[in-house]
């Protein structure tokens, strides 16, 4: 009973003490909100890890109807979406890094990199839903399903997929006379649309 009463009292007092703490850093302003401050490598690794966690957590019950990523139709508009959307921040395969991407932090993924360690679900999730606090917008808001879903599985080939055919494939879908408008996704006969499910929302 002695030691309850005890371990009582000593959490009681942490929080209070923390309470205490996170008022004077709240209050006073003390937290470092710039871009150009660095986080302890730790904290960053802590942060990054619960961010693949909980993208992992909310795509796990989706599941992917088929991408045709031989079909031009479904590449070309996929090639010119990652144009007109994603590269301010990140850079196709063989690019470099944007002005823009390396004066924000945290840093934009290189998705040669990291598209390799993510499914074709969770890669649609972040792209569709954003990241918070990470510069990454909700793309859905904008954006069909079905475009989006496009953009993500040629992001599944961007590891093995070299500049040059990034190159060709902009450039031939350029022209072929597609277009970066998101409304002529919805003109198409065979949209994706209709292989997406109730999954998805």
């Amino acid at each position: 009973m002695l030691f309850a009463r005890h371990a009582l009292i000593t959490l009681l007092l942490v929080a209070v003490i923390g309470a205490c703490i996170a008022a004077w850093i709240i209050v006073g302003g003390r937290f470092d909100v710039s871009v150009a401050a660095q986080l302890p490598q730790p904290v960053h690794d802590l942060i990054h890890q619960t961010r693949v966690n909980a993208v992992r957590r909310e795509a796990r019950h989706l599941q992917a109807p088929p991408v045709d990523l031989e079909d031009e139709s479904v590449l070309f508009p996929a090639v010119l979406g990652f144009q007109s959307m994603c590269i301010d921040c990140h850079h196709p395969p063989g690019g470099q890094p944007s002005e823009l991407a390396r004066s924000l932090n945290p840093k934009p993924a290189d998705l040669s990199d990291a598209a390799g360690k993510r499914s074709l679900e969770e890669l649609f999730w972040v792209t569709r839903n954003g990241i918070r606090m990470s510069a990454m917008p909700a793309w859905g808001t904008t954006r069909s399903d079905e475009e989006l879903l496009a953009i993500a599985a040629l992001l599944t080939r961007f590891p093995t997929l070299s500049a040059e055919r990034y190159g060709e494939l902009l450039e031939s879908a350029r022209a072929a006379g597609f277009s970066q408008d998101p409304n002529t996704w919805h003109e198409r006969e065979d949209s994706l649309s209709k292989r997406m499910d109730s999954n998805w929302h």
